[in-house]
């Protein structure tokens, strides 16, 4: 074989390698990146606990029911966000994540409305109170932790679809990594282009 070949061939198994480690670097960076957006949901799933618990005794016999929906959306959501974390969001971990907040942040509002005459006043109100101005704060929180996330997330798939980096990815079946996106606490796009949620 020629030696010009064998040059050739010796340069691009390099490359070929350096683009490897590079992907999974940038892989890496990006699971990494959702761990303080994961610590700040379960955060949230203590206050939605927390919440439901302290309004027990507020509410009515018909409003009831939604505290002990709430508390079974915030196990659920926790369960979510734990396996997501732990299979390294691979296949539609994180759009299951995405279903369990969505359903734990509505029933978190229905349970803030039939609260918002219950806030004020001595007993258990106070103590509310603190509990939804945690819930606000966190949710500024989870803004910021879902940017950091964006971002290391677009910078990894953007190198999965640069040529002929693209050709290492299909080789290794490097993944896309999904966006999130909304107003709620998480969503998650259905493209790596387009944010769906989560």
């Amino acid at each position: 074989m020629p030696v010009a070949t064998l040059v050739l061939l010796a340069v691009l198994a390099f490359w070929m390698l350096g683009a490897h480690k590079r992907l999974k670097r940038l892989r890496s960076k990006t699971h990494h990146s959702y761990s303080p957006l994961a610590s700040h949901l379960r955060q949230r799933h203590a206050v939605a606990l927390a919440l439901a618990q302290a309004a027990r005794p507020l509410l009515s016999g018909e409003e009831q029911p939604v505290a002990a929906q709430l508390i079974d959306a915030a196990r659920q959501a926790g369960r979510a966000t734990d396996a997501a974390q732990a299979r390294g969001m691979r296949g539609n971990a994180l759009q299951v994540v995405g279903s369990a907040e969505e359903s734990l942040g509505t029933l978190l509002d229905t349970l803030v409305g039939a609260l918002q005459d219950l806030t004020s006043g001595l007993g258990p109100e106070p103590a509310i109170t603190e509990l939804l101005r945690q819930r606000d704060a966190l949710q500024e929180q989870i803004h910021i932790s879902r940017l950091v996330y964006n971002r290391e997330a677009e910078r990894y798939n953007h190198a999965l679809h640069v040529f002929p980096t693209t050709l290492v990815a299909l080789a290794w079946r490097f993944k896309d990594a999904p966006l999130l996106s909304g107003d709620a606490p998480l969503r998650l796009k259905t493209q790596p282009s387009r944010p769906m949620p989560l």
